[in-house]
């Protein structure tokens, strides 16, 4: 897997989003972001003024790999200024995490959640204090969602760690079945080479 980088920019997202697609369409779109508001990225603990900012809503995440990166960091230096954006840093993916939890109250769906998600994760993704559990109860009535008590219920939570483009690929997954809940995505992340260039 390439490495990836997360870059953190102070700006508009508008201004950034069409910044980040010229950058695309220099390399002819054979490499793309991803965004970390459309991820649902919880920001990197890198300080807690940071963090502040963020909540403010003016410094935004992208993630991309490392060609890419480079293009995007180098543009920002030399014209983000006239489109109003900031390069704060540049820092290397380590690693993504996805924390997930699902309850399902039939077993054809629990089997799905199964296959899908627990038996066969992307490459170089691993889960991460899984703990699953089943119960039955013959005197309950049915698969009802809304039924006091079910006969059957699955119940797991976890999370799945690895590189960031597996993590996205398990997020894309658990969100197409029905019952599994993710959370923000965490990044993992260590400084840029001292020159600040992925």
């Amino acid at each position: 897997m390439s490495l990836w980088y997360e870059i953190i920019v102070n700006g508009s997202e508008d201004a950034l989003r069409g910044f980040v697609a010229g950058c695309e369409a220099a390399l002819a779109g054979k490499e793309v972001v991803v965004f970390g508001h459309d991820l649902g990225l919880e920001a990197s603990p890198i300080s807690q003024r940071l963090q502040e900012l963020f909540a403010a809503g003016s410094h935004h995440v992208v993630c991309a790999p490392a060609k890419l990166a480079r293009e995007i960091a180098d543009a920002l230096r030399a014209r983000g200024k006239e489109a109003g954006l900031d390069l704060e840093s540049i820092r290397e993916v380590v690693r993504a995490r996805l924390p997930f939890f699902a309850e399902a109250f039939s077993r054809d769906i629990a089997e799905k959640i199964r296959q899908k998600l627990l038996a066969s994760p992307s490459t170089g993704v691993e889960g991460e204090h899984i703990e699953e559990s089943e119960a039955r109860d013959p005197g309950a009535r049915g698969a009802e969602l809304y039924t006091p008590q079910h006969a059957y219920v699955f119940r797991v939570a976890g999370s799945f760690v690895g590189p960031l483009p597996g993590i996205i690929e398990m997020r894309r997954r658990a969100r197409d079945l029905p019952f599994v809940r993710v959370k923000a995505v965490e990044l993992e992340t260590r400084p840029a080479d001292v020159s600040g260039r992925p």
